[in-house]
């Protein structure tokens, strides 16, 4: 039982080739290898550039949207206090924890992406529960206590 070899692939073999053929005539037989070995440096360089472009983008947007979420959160806060719900404390609390790690008064340079990128979490996580305390059910009515009997 013989192997069998698919049209493509003896096509690709042979395109390949050619391609071959034509980098080494472009380049020169002799400096092939110091060409493909600058591609590579130059492709790395790009990279890297890429990347270090990517990242300043990357470490606005988590800070714009850090700030934008904590606002939401806020604003959800107030709703779900002002509703009789449990909200005081979360706000003091996520607001301290915002301060001390992105608040830098005297620093010539923002707080690093990572800091804003906990604030961003940690605000996501108090708007996604004032979100489920405000539609969750209202808060029970409560009335004395202990409770008393009615009078006989």
């Amino acid at each position: 039982m013989g192997l069998s070899v698919q049209r493509q692939t003896i096509l690709l073999i042979w395109l390949g080739g050619a391609i071959l053929a034509l980098a080494l005539y472009v380049t020169g037989p002799d400096r092939f290898l110091d060409a493909c070995l600058d591609f590579l440096h130059w492709a790395d360089a790009a990279f890297h550039a890429l990347l270090y472009n990517l990242g300043a983008q990357v470490a606005n947007v988590v800070r714009a949207a850090a700030i934008a979420v904590y606002v939401v959160f806020v604003v959800l806060a107030f709703l779900a206090a002002r509703r009789g719900l449990h909200a005081a404390w979360a706000v003091v609390v996520v607001t301290v924890v915002t301060l001390l790690l992105v608040w830098r008064p005297s620093a010539p340079y923002p707080a690093p992406v990572g800091r804003w990128f906990t604030v961003l979490v940690l605000a996501a996580v108090g708007a996604v529960a004032m979100t489920h305390r405000l539609l969750g059910p209202p808060p029970l009515q409560r009335g004395p206590w202990p409770p008393f009997r009615p009078p006989p």
